[in-house]
């Protein structure tokens, strides 16, 4: 037999070894479940919310680092924009008005030429818009402080742990999900194993009553009421083999494997049975994940209801910014020099603080708050609602799996007790002094006996899951 073995990474470290058989994977319980984590969607879906999360809180925090951005803005004025003649600002030569553009002319040949037109033809609209508009800058902004921001950096370490217990809750689910599939996938198997051996014994004894009754030694009806037992256990075997199929096509499913492949379950349920372990003692509901979950919801709602309410506060902000504007009569000579060996850009730079002060919403600020409080109660009540929940489930749980293990001991003194009815009937029959009936019912009655020992087997594998589910066990 070829052994192939698949290594299944858990976590960073830990490994899982998967043999392949003939083609068919084999898995024993704690493999499938290493598989299930592996390839199930949820699992997949729940490490997906911790990079979510990771990537929300860097978004929070940069909402507090600086931001740089630059911006490139070009026109074409086609229609330029006018100003009324100069006739009153040009007819005094000694205004201050006059002066300037003096001084400005004798910088600019471009200002000079309309300085030198608009004082001839004093009475005629003027711009002072140059065709082609150029403007390029850059500017940085660092928030300094705001109320909402600081809450925010502390809500992202809530974020992350209920991202981690949310992946956690899924795996603990997937986990009992894949317990509870092989245990009534092994279950099945076990159930169909007995059946196709009791139909050997069952077919075998058929066709040696019916040569005794050949012989002479029987009577027919003692080999129609073995025929009987025999298409009852084939009506049987038929329903059997197909809810091993169903069940093991769930546990496929359950551990995110095709249903179509074929796969083989190394652990028998004898083999998980001697793992139940014993009833439990005491109970913490600490010990659940949903109870930390909560926890982490209380507080994330406290913070929200105070992120909501620090709109109330003001927040002061930096700012600085260099840009450069170029205004001339023809594109080309944006990129070039005036006829005074200067380019054609003039620069301005700023440095400043601003803070923004709230001082009336409407009461917009008042309705959040109230909001956010509101569902911090509807926490708090469904936390205590899920505490007496968790120990309510854990009393059912615990009793149910009590209850199993006294079924599971009355079912096998039960099969105990029939195998030796069946045992004495069946060499009582065989040596001519016991009826067929008897050998029939007991026959009957040790096939119903044998499958409620294994479904007894299963309940309490079962019940053992559901009490480790509601203690919060892996």
């Amino acid at each position: 037999m070829k052994q192939i073995f698949i290594l299944l990474f858990i976590g960073i470290s830990s490994t899982q070894m998967v043999a392949q058989r003939d083609g068919a994977m084999a898995l024993s319980l704690d493999q499938a479940i290493a598989y299930a984590l592996e390839t199930k969607s949820e699992a997949k879906n729940a490490q997906l919310d911790i990079d979510k999360a990771k990537a929300k809180n860097w978004e929070i925090t940069t909402t507090g680092l600086p931001t740089i951005t630059g911006n490139v803005d070009y026109k074409y004025f086609f229609k330029r924009p006018t100003s009324p003649a100069f006739e009153k600002i040009l007819s005094d030569p000694n205004s201050v008005t006059n002066q300037v553009y003096g001084v400005l002319a004798q910088n600019s040949p471009a200002i000079a030429n309309i300085l030198q037109n608009a004082s001839s033809q004093s009475t005629t609209p003027i711009s002072f818009v140059l065709p082609h508009d150029l403007q390029v800058g850059v500017q940085l902004q660092q928030l300094i402080f705001d109320g909402r921001y600081l809450l925010g950096l502390k809500a992202t370490k809530q974020l992350m742990k209920t991202a981690v217990l949310t992946k956690d809750l899924s795996e603990q689910e997937i986990r009992y999900k894949v317990k509870t599939a092989y245990y009534q996938a092994q279950a099945a198997v076990m159930s169909k194993s007995y059946l196709n051996e009791t139909y050997t014994v069952v077919s075998k004894l058929v066709n040696d009553t019916r040569e005794v009754y050949k012989a002479g030694f029987a009577e027919e009806l003692d080999v129609n009421r073995l025929e009987l037992v025999q298409a009852s256990l084939e009506s049987q075997i038929q329903n059997q083999n197909r809810m091993a199929e169903i069940a093991l096509a769930n546990l496929k499913f359950q551990i995110g494997m095709n249903v179509n492949s074929p796969l083989i379950l190394t652990e028998s349920l004898q083999d998980l049975r001697a793992k139940a372990g014993m009833p439990a003692t005491q109970f913490s509901v600490e010990q659940r994940m949903e109870y930390d979950l909560f926890k982490t919801g209380l507080i994330l709602g406290d913070l929200d209801a105070r992120q909501r309410q620090s709109a109330y506060y003001p927040s002061i902000f930096g700012f600085a910014s260099y840009a450069g504007q170029s205004q001339t009569e023809t594109f080309k000579e944006i990129f070039q020099k005036n006829s005074l060996g200067k380019n054609n850009w003039f620069q301005t730079g700023i440095v400043g603080l601003g803070m923004k002060v709230p001082i009336f919403d409407s009461g917009l600020t008042h309705a959040k708050t109230k909001q956010a409080k509101l569902d911090l109660q509807k926490t708090k009540n469904d936390f205590e609602n899920f505490e007496k929940a968790a120990a309510l489930q854990f009393q059912v749980s615990n009793t149910n799996f009590v209850s199993s293990l006294a079924d599971e001991q009355i079912a096998k003194k039960t099969l105990v007790l029939s195998e030796k009815i069946y045992k004495t009937t069946s060499i009582k029959f065989k040596e001519g002094v016991g009826s067929s009936f008897e050998l029939v019912q007991s026959e009957q009655e040790l096939i119903q006996n044998k499958l409620k020992q294994i479904q007894s087997t299963l309940n309490v594998l079962t019940h053992k899951a559901d009490l480790d589910k509601a203690m919060g066990t892996k």
